[in-house]
């Protein structure tokens, strides 16, 4: 049995990425079992949408336009960045309700919403924008779901899909947060700490949560610090980091934003299962239990 303490780093690391060479006080976290399942998230709405054009004159503001029989909402309306008010709570709840927001609802449109709003539209495959348009209240309303593998033997684990630049969360076997990330952005590079060469590449696979190192940490060759780091192999993990772009970037380890390192810490564990892929695997179904033999005659 796994306990609290601290372990080394794998031998031979020379050569590994600059994210994890930052990492160095290691400790482990004992996985709980979730004491009640968690409700989902994304749903499928079943609404008709009517909507009403509303012509606004030119270098007027952006009107507001009737939305109708989409439930909970009764205006459509633009928001972007610097924003503030009751629309932007409405925003933010939707938000969270859907999976892309997990923080207090304030009516502030900043960098946590601005995050949530560039994950829906990866989620969606749309422009990797921080505005959040008129049109993206129906979007949102009519959420499709997300088009992960049906893991039937899993119960907690996190799905990243490299394609989307998005990290799921699954708990209890249902869908409870949708993250976005940077992973790695398949450029070659020059280790500052090898000299040689390299590929900025993120390893697909099924992998595990190995060990997790708490806070920053920083690499005294190149400065370079990461946070709250968990290792899912020798050399790459998810960490947090200052700068998270809304495309492929790192060198192979994927990013996610400081707020949310910290958001996701106590939802994960050592052991818990990775999967990392850029088209979401066909997984086998259970398997059939047998036939029970017939009862012999009396």
């Amino acid at each position: 049995m796994i306990r609290p303490g601290s372990i080394q780093v794998p031998g031979g690391m020379t050569d590994a990425p600059l994210c994890v060479l930052a990492a160095k006080n290691y400790t482990l976290k004992i996985r709980q079992p979730r004491v009640s399942p968690m409700r989902r998230l994304i749903r499928l709405a079943t609404v008709v949408v009517m909507l009403t054009i509303a012509a606004a004159p030119a270098g007027a503001a952006e009107s507001r336009t009737p939305l109708i029989g989409v439930n909970g909402f009764s205006t459509l309306i633009r928001l972007e960045p610097g924003d503030s008010g009751e629309d932007v709570a409405t925003l933010q709840q939707a938000l969270t309700d859907a999976g892309f927001f997990h923080f207090p609802i304030d009516g502030v449109y900043g960098r946590t919403t601005e995050s949530a709003v560039v994950a829906f539209h990866k989620y969606l495959g749309l422009d990797r924008t921080t505005v959040f348009s008129a049109l993206d209240w129906i979007r949102l309303e009519l959420l499709p779901d997300a088009g992960l593998p049906e893991r039937w033997d899993e119960s907690d684990y996190l799905e990243v899909d490299l394609e989307r630049q998005l990290i799921f969360l699954i708990e209890d076997g249902e869908l409870a947060q949708v993250i976005p990330v940077s992973t790695g952005g398949g450029y070659t590079y020059v280790s500052p700490r090898t000299g040689r060469g390299a590929t900025a590449n993120t390893p697909q696979g099924d992998h595990v949560l190995r060990w997790h190192q708490l806070g920053w940490s920083c690499d005294p060759v190149t400065g370079w610090c990461v946070y709250k780091y968990w290792a899912f192999t020798d050399y790459y993990g998810i960490h947090g980091y200052h700068h998270v772009p809304a495309y492929p970037a790192s060198h192979g380890c994927i990013r996610v934003a400081t707020w949310d390192a910290d958001w996701i810490e106590p939802h994960l564990a050592v052991g818990m299962p990775v999967h990392v892929w850029r088209e979401p695997p066909v997984i086998p179904p259970p398997p059939v239990p047998p036939t029970p033999a017939p009862a012999p005659p009396d």
